[in-house]
């Protein structure tokens, strides 16, 4: 079965970012990915620090690796401009420090664990008192 796209697609999600990705003619492993507010485009990271632009035109993705450079941030959210073909898109609601964070493990402590300090070879815990 040929899948040409989805009318009425938006993307809601990151994974659906991913799977967007996939649909393209663009091998990129993509680790972690981030979706504009308005749904119709996204950015993927992939494990040696590449990104990615994915953007739906129609029911279509379409996806291209871009350089860091092409990105930059403006009142909106995030510009990406990609070449002729792919053209310019902004991540609506999508900031530096979003981008920033692609690809970093989320840190969320376990509960109970407010200690943050290692302990020491004199603690009462490691010594056994």
């Amino acid at each position: 079965m040929l899948r040409f796209g989805r009318t009425n697609r938006l993307l809601r999600s990151p994974d659906e970012v991913i799977d967007a990705i996939a649909e393209t003619n663009v091998a990129f492993a993509a680790i972690d990915a981030l979706v504009s507010n308005d749904g119709r485009a996204g950015l993927a990271i992939d494990a040696r620090g590449g990104v990615l632009a994915i953007r739906l035109r129609g029911a279509r993705a379409i996806a291209q690796a871009l350089p860091w450079t092409a990105l930059r941030q403006t009142v909106e959210g995030i510009v990406v401009e990609g070449d002729r073909r792919f053209g310019t898109v902004t991540l609506i609601g999508i900031t530096a420090l979003d981008v920033r964070r692609l690809g970093q493990p989320e840190y969320a402590p376990e509960a109970g664990t407010h200690d943050l300090e290692p302990k020491s070879e004199h603690s009462p815990e490691h010594t056994g008192a």
